[in-house]
């Protein structure tokens, strides 16, 4: 006669088991890194998933970008170039599970501009089952960002930005959920950045921008708290107009934007990142997009986008192709959808 568990302990140390591979699926870097570079925190590590089709389409460069929304995660500065009121979506499928950003942002004459975002990561359900194999609790592991920001223009093509961040991971249960360790941590954090234009005409355009500066983020114990990603971004972006056909004027002309970034680490280990990328099309109309990341994680690889606009209505795409992520897919799709007025 089969034994039946008589206090459920079997069936408790398969959900710690559970609740371990979530914190292991967001938490922990692929054992080829070396062994002195420090996992990213648990419930943070998602601040290092690149956002917005775009940048994506261009190589994850968008340090220097301005003219768009998804700009806030990558360096708030370059809002204070927005001309419109924009409401965005932005969408990826990971390994992980999906991540979704929902953003609003409002130029204001004479004040700057004020918006925000509410990003979440799902990973997704996971069983905790007894020892028969019966499901008796199902595990729920997000995160959530909320992000509000501001952006100026200080003098002459000079702009600055902020945003602040509340960020939080959680894991939820439900069922029997006896004996699981608490899931569930926030903290705070902010971006700073700045841009400025070089040159008659502002062809170039520099950003640099230090990013999740903030507290460490709790989930169980003081002791287990690490350290936000922040790295410090430096970036570059030079925007070519072709010549114009006989009678057009320059607005008319196809143009070549050519990027590049690079970031670090601030205040903690680890190695420096490059990314570079174009962005080629007529006006805002259609845009071609490609790019290449040499970045950790096994997240390097090319990737390439493309961009439609017509009147108030903006769709990008982008897919990149990643050399053997642990954290994301093979080839995770971005997609982005905007309505500026």
């Amino acid at each position: 006669m089969r034994r039946k568990p008589s206090d459920g302990r079997a069936g408790r140390r398969a959900g710690g088991r559970g609740l371990a591979l979530l914190v292991l699926l967001t938490a922990s870097q692929p054992a080829r890194l070396p062994a002195q570079e420090q996992p990213l925190n648990a419930g943070a590590l998602f601040l290092a998933f690149p956002v917005g089709a775009q940048a994506v389409g261009m190589g994850q460069t968008a340090t220097a970008a301005s003219g768009h929304g998804e700009v806030a995660f990558w360096n708030p500065a370059g809002l204070a170039t927005l001309s419109d009121d924009e409401f965005a979506l932005h969408t990826a499928t990971l390994v992980a599970g999906k991540s979704s950003v929902l953003g609003a942002y409002f130029p204001s004459r004479g004040i700057g501009v004020l918006g925000g975002a509410v990003y979440l990561v799902d990973y997704g359900d996971l069983p905790r089952t007894d020892i028969d194999g019966n499901t008796i609790a199902r595990l729920a592991a997000r995160n959530f960002e909320f992000m509000a920001s501001y952006a100026t223009n200080l003098a002459g093509s000079v702009v600055f930005g902020v945003s602040y961040k509340l960020v939080q991971f959680r894991v939820d249960c439900s069922g029997d959920c006896s004996n699981l360790p608490a899931g569930a941590g926030t903290t705070h954090a902010i971006d700073l950045g700045g841009q400025f234009r070089v040159g008659p005409g502002g062809p170039l355009r520099i950003g640099v921008a230090l990013r999740n500066v903030g507290f460490r983020l709790q989930v169980q114990n003081q002791a287990q708290a690490d350290p936000l990603p922040t790295r410090l971004a430096i970036g570059a972006l030079y925007e070519v107009h072709f010549r114009p056909a006989e009678g057009a004027t320059l607005d008319q002309t196809f143009d070549l934007k050519l990027a590049a970034d690079v970031d670090s680490p601030w205040g903690q280990g680890g190695q420096s990142e490059t990314r570079v990328g174009f962005d080629v099309g007529y006006q805002k109309l259609v845009r071609v997009r490609a790019g290449y990341a040499f970045v950790q994680d096994g997240l390097s690889g090319p990737s390439v986008g493309l961009g439609i606009e017509s009147g108030s209505i903006g769709v990008d795409l982008a897919r990149a192709f990643l050399t053997g992520s642990e954290l994301q897919a093979d080839s995770p799709t971005f997609f982005s959808f905007r309505v500026t007025f």
